[in-house]
């Protein structure tokens, strides 16, 4: 009985005082103070935000590290490649025979380009460092090729990009011709063999085409100096004759006749030529002389086509130079080249310089030759 009274009395007395602090809390509500429950709730909800913002930086943390051990790498890697594509795309080879430009992605490209800028490097002259390097060392370690051709290409985009003019880049080539010859004969090349005018170029614009002629001429008359002082023998190699004017043939005739007793270098400009042409040529005479009793027809091999051939009593050439970028032979020493190393190069005919000759003998060496074996 007087458990259940105390007990009664307390609960009273608890109810009573809950209501109280109802009522206080009520109160101080009312007059502008925070209530207890929502003050401790802001300052968990501030200790959450402290929290989670050390989450953040946690994350971003362990994100560059991850990144530092995985993704540099990788992109390391990436950048390698593309400066890698741009050293193959210079001198020869597979580098030399592939245009990096095209075959990449354009953003790749941009990338590449971006990072040269950033980098401040200059790839044109990074892609011939190796070779230039390796010219600093004995050239007597090097083989030298016996005899270079070279299709000289680019002259006129270079006068037109140059001089607005595509005559200019023609008299530019014919100084580089010269410079060029120095430079083989300088490096202990013996030959040069050079695609000057093809039988095609007759389609072009006839004032351009007399310019040329005239150009060519002058070429021929001002070469007799150096060529009698250095020792070089100069022969011009025409397929087809028909369509050269007189003083042209005469300029000719005159220049073989005067360096045809130099032995130490041998310049072969060819003029109005083809290489289809000279090998139906070729086999003209051999079947005139087969005619005549000259010749039998089981005589008829390499050999004798060989010297039947404009280029008789040279060596086949060891390498053929295409500049301005286009990966063509165009109608050139067909017969000759079966078994010369291709070379490629992005600069125009004018541009080029004694270094671009020795990364070229460099090239060479690199090359294996096997001759089909």
């Amino acid at each position: 009985m007087c458990s259940e009274s105390v007990s009664t009395a307390h609960g009273a007395a608890l109810t009573g005082t809950t209501h109280s602090w109802q009522q206080f809390l009520m109160d101080d509500n009312a007059s502008g103070v925070v209530w207890m429950r929502e003050s401790l709730g802001r300052q968990t909800l501030s200790q959450l935000e402290d929290v989670r913002d050390l989450g953040l930086v946690k994350s971003f943390y362990n994100g560059f590290e991850m990144w530092w051990l995985a993704g540099m790498p990788i992109t390391l890697v990436f950048v390698l490649t593309l400066l890698s594509f741009s050293l193959a795309s210079g001198v020869s080879g597979l580098g030399g025979s592939i245009r990096w430009e095209k075959a990449l992605p354009t953003c790749l490209w941009r990338l590449r380009s971006w990072l040269a800028t950033l980098a401040g490097v200059d790839f044109a002259t990074l892609k011939l460092q190796q070779s230039r390097t390796a010219t600093l060392q004995d050239m007597g370690d090097m083989k030298i090729p016996r005899h270079i051709a070279v299709i000289m290409d680019g002259n006129r985009r270079y006068g037109k990009s140059k001089y607005g003019a595509g005559v200019r880049g023609h008299s530019d080539g014919s100084k580089t011709l010269v410079n060029f010859t120095d430079w083989c004969i300088d490096a202990g090349i013996k030959a040069l063999t050079v695609f000057a005018f093809s039988t095609e170029n007759w389609n072009r614009d006839q004032s351009e085409v007399d310019a040329l002629m005239n150009l060519f001429n002058e070429f021929m008359h001002e070469i007799v100096p150096e060529a009698l002082k250095r020792d070089i023998r100069v022969r011009v190699l025409v397929s087809d004759g028909r369509k050269l004017p007189a003083y042209i043939v005469e300029s000719i005739e005159q220049i073989e006749s005067q360096t045809s007793r130099c032995t130490s270098f041998s310049l072969n400009i060819c003029v109005s030529y083809g290489a289809r042409d000279e090998i139906v040529g070729a086999c003209r005479k051999i079947a005139t002389e087969v005619a005549n009793g000259e010749t039998s027809i089981a005589d008829i091999d390499e050999d004798l086509v060989g010297q039947r051939m404009l280029t008789a009593g040279l060596p086949d050439p060891d390498i053929l130079i295409r500049t301005s970028g286009e990966l063509r032979i165009s109608n050139f020493l067909l017969f000759q080249i079966a078994y010369s190393e291709l070379i490629f190069l992005d600069k125009m005919w004018p541009e080029m310089t004694k270094d671009d000759v020795h990364a070229i003998i460099v090239e060479f060496n690199r090359r294996k030759r096997r001759f089909g074996k």
